[in-house]
């Protein structure tokens, strides 16, 4: 859930961006670090950033671990200074005590003049579940960052980061199997939403959910948060529960929709939503048996499942922009 307490290497980009805000809320300077060009491999990709407070505090990734030092003592410089910069590591790098296990290079820049507004304005949209877009001019300064509520192409001098919207799971049914799931998508700092017909199911993923939803009758399927950003896990034991709820999800935006089961499950849970008047390319879309590889414990399903549903969104999504 938001507001559970991560490791700066493990926040995710709009935790990024609230830690810098928060900063400049309080009346204290922040940088935010952003990688702008990257010559040969590397562990973390364009676009990733990383937010630095005047104290050395930080929140983001931008290696495993082998920048982030140095990093947050080039921002202090800047920061006294007041001037953005671009640093170089690795092949052409004037620092020769740092060094890249990957090889190659990475220019990274370093703004310590972020427009408190802009931040607020990219925090809104995020949380609004809007895709959008960070557009800045690398060679300047002072800050150019501004935002923009859709998706642009960068412009000559410009750099460009896409966000989308966090990876939203939507997981429905009862049992172990939920619960495992739930605990291991909070890990992976997913936005859940719990739908099922058991009290006790929802009791259990209440510490991990966003969203709790008590579904009442098997025709009567509430409206499920669905967009194009999220996936949806039907884990239902008792069948009848599920063939609305897969229909509907099958004909909204919903990048994934996958069900528990075995192969003649499966079959049978294709008749009943073709009889339920589901087309052919609706049912394509249909993934089951659920997961990645067989299981048979919940822990093991819920890493399955879920390394299915990310598998897909990186096929989809690609990484940061």
């Amino acid at each position: 859930m938001s507001d559970r307490h991560l490791p700066p290497g493990l926040t995710g980009d709009l935790d990024v961006l609230a830690f810098a805000e928060a900063e400049l809320a309080a009346g204290r300077p922040a940088a935010l670090i952003t990688i702008v060009s990257l010559d040969g491999p590397f562990s973390r990709p364009l676009g990733a950033q990383l937010a630095v407070a005047g104290d050395k505090r930080f929140a983001g990734s931008i290696s495993g671990g082998c920048l982030e030092q140095a990093l947050t003592e080039e921002a202090q410089i800047a920061m006294k200074e007041g001037t953005n910069r671009t640093l170089r590591y690795g092949t052409g790098s004037p620092y020769l005590d740092v060094r890249l296990p990957c090889g190659g290079g990475i220019d990274l820049y370093v703004d310590v003049n972020v427009d408190r507004e802009a931040l607020q304005r990219a925090i809104a949209l995020g949380r609004a579940r809007r895709s959008f877009t960070m557009v800045f001019d690398p060679a300047s300064t002072r800050s150019s960052l501004r935002i923009e509520d859709k998706i642009v192409e960068a412009q000559s001098g410009e750099f460009v980061r896409r966000f989308d919207p966090k990876l939203r799971i939507v997981l429905a049914g009862r049992g172990w199997e939920i619960v495992a799931m739930s605990q291991l998508a909070q890990t992976a700092d997913c936005e859940l939403v719990v739908a099922s017909q058991e009290s006790a199911t929802l009791e259990f993923c209440r510490p991990y959910a966003d969203q709790l939803i008590q579904l009442t009758v098997p025709k009567a399927v509430p409206e499920l948060p669905l967009d194009a950003d999220t996936a949806v896990a039907c884990l239902f034991h008792e069948h009848e529960w599920e063939g609305q709820l897969l229909l509907n999800a099958l004909r909204s935006p919903a990048f994934y929709i996958g069900a528990l089961g075995s192969r003649q499950t499966q079959r049978r849970r294709v008749e009943v939503l073709e009889a339920l008047g589901a087309t052919p390319e609706e049912l394509a879309r249909l993934k089951g048996p659920i997961g990645l590889f067989p299981s048979q414990d919940p822990r093991s399903l819920a890493v399955s499942a879920l390394a299915e549903i990310v598998k897909v969104r990186t096929a989809t999504r690609g990484g940061v922009q």
